[in-house]
Parts: structure tokens; C-alpha cells; sequence
């Protein structure tokens, strides 16, 4: 797991963690309490899903443009072989 995933996992954790103890430690009756920690934790489900999925996009870039430039290295690098062959 790299540092951007331990930020964002760590905040994500903290944000959950406070919430619940506000909404445990605020009077409120039972039913009202249940319900907030559910829509609190709906709201913390479809944001990290968004989170994930923008996450899942950038990688899913990266390796492409690095399928693309190991493809135009090889090809350099096949191209120099075939040039040095055909000199010799």
C-alpha cells in the first residue's frame, strides 16, 4: 500500500471513527442514533466507492501510457537491431 493509500485509508478511518462517537455521545433516541450511523455510513461507503473508482481510472492511465512507451522502446530497439544487421 503506498503513502496516498495509507493518507486517504487514515482519514477515511478518523472521519468514520469521529463520526460515530459524536452521533454515540449526542442524546438522541435509539432509532434516530441507529439511523444516523446508517446514512453516516452510506455517505462514507459512496465516497470511498468514488474515491476507489478515480483511483482505478489514474492507475488504469498509468499503465497504459507505460504499455505505450515499452512498446515504442521496443520497437525503437528492434528497429536499431534490424538497421545494425542489415549495415553489417
Amino acid at each position: 500500500m503506498n503513502n496516498t493509500a495509507k493518507i486517504i485509508t487514515g482519514v477515511v478511518a478518523g472521519a468514520a471513527a469521529g463520526a460515530i462517537t459524536g452521533i454515540l455521545l449526542a442524546p438522541d433516541s435509539g432509532k434516530n442514533t441507529r439511523n444516523k450511523i446508517v446514512e453516516g455510513t452510506n455517505d462514507m461507503v459512496d465516497n470511498l466507492k468514488e474515491e476507489m473508482k478515480s483511483k482505478a481510472e489514474e492507475a488504469k492511465g498509468t499503465y497504459n501510457e507505460s504499455v505505450e512507451k515499452a512498446a515504442k522502446s521496443t520497437k525503437n530497439g528492434v528497429d536499431l537491431a534490424k538497421e545494425k544487421l542489415t549495415l553489417s
